[in-house]
């Protein structure tokens, strides 16, 4: 079973530790996430879109429709690109939190300890 990921909780995390990580405060507007925004709303919006025009495709196809095909074609390649980037503001916003500040070194045989609870593999 796959596990929701709360992305609004994940989104105020990232805006918690820019305010008291970083060396300087990173400024909101230099983050790629909409913190204004509920993150899970947006991105289950995001995958109904994507599910639709894939619904509309598969109707295309068996109405060898070839018009609608391209359009649903287009339309995901659109809603999977918005998803892409709603991913890609993540990733970028943790590069910005990890460049910002200065971290201890990582030890190279260092191990997630048990209390934590997370899956290795």
């Amino acid at each position: 079973m796959i596990k929701e990921i709360n992305f609004d909780e994940l989104k105020d995390i990232y805006l918690q530790l820019s305010k008291v990580m970083p060396q300087k405060p990173i400024d909101e507007d230099e983050l790629l996430i909409d913190y204004k925004t509920q993150q899970c709303a947006s991105f289950h919006r995001g995958l109904e879109l994507l599910g639709n025009a894939k619904e509309f495709l598969v109707k295309a196809k068996l109405n060898d429709d070839k018009v609608a095909i391209q359009v649903a074609l287009v339309y995901i390649r659109v809603y999977s690109m918005n998803l892409s980037g709603f991913f890609d503001a993540f990733k970028e916003d943790a590069d910005a939190l990890l460049k910002s500040s200065d971290w201890p070194s990582i030890p190279e045989d260092y191990k997630i300890p048990a209390y934590y609870s997370y899956p290795v593999k």
